[in-house]
């Protein structure tokens, strides 16, 4: 009697495992499916063609719409180096420890752009976090096989040992 309930709850148990993974799976697919087709947004290319009437055999004009290279984002924005902030002197004295958020605009080009605060810190820390941003390298994010400019938050972290 005993062990009749424990292989009942055993294939119970086996089952519901079963059922949940295969739950889970069928819902990270629909959710990949999503994404995919969220990334490929046709541009309507409007091709016009010339073709044969079929009645009169006069030559037509006639709006084939198209969605021609379009892909969805090959490559996201790469940091290849980020340079460590300096301490200052004022700082170190103060005992100054914290985290500074900046807001970087990363170009298309290659290049960064505008270096904005969003949170910082004082006696000097927020302006040596953005002039070791400013020598960010990095490769650019990629959409449609072309580079895009992308805006992204960078943290620099200021810690005294």
């Amino acid at each position: 009697m005993c062990c009749s309930n424990f292989w009942r709850k055993i294939v119970l148990f086996t089952l519901t495992f079963v059922f949940g993974l295969f739950t889970v799976n069928i819902l990270q697919k629909e959710t990949a499916v999503n994404k995919i087709q969220e990334s490929i947004k046709p541009d309507n290319k409007i091709v016009h063609q010339e073709g044969n009437g079929i009645s009169s055999g006069d030559k037509t004009s006639f709006i084939n719409k198209t969605s021609e290279n379009i892909r969805p984002d090959l490559g996201s924005l790469k940091i290849i180096s980020k340079p460590r902030a300096n301490y200052t002197d004022a700082a170190r004295q103060n005992q100054i420890q914290g985290t500074v958020t900046l807001r970087v605009t990363f170009l298309a080009s290659g290049h960064i752009g505008s270096i904005s605060p969003i949170s910082g810190l004082p006696d000097g820390l927020t302006e040596q976090a953005m002039a070791a941003a400013a020598q960010i390298k990095f490769e650019p994010s990629i959409r449609n096989g072309k580079p895009i400019t992308v805006a992204k938050s960078v943290q620099y972290s200021f810690t005294l040992y």
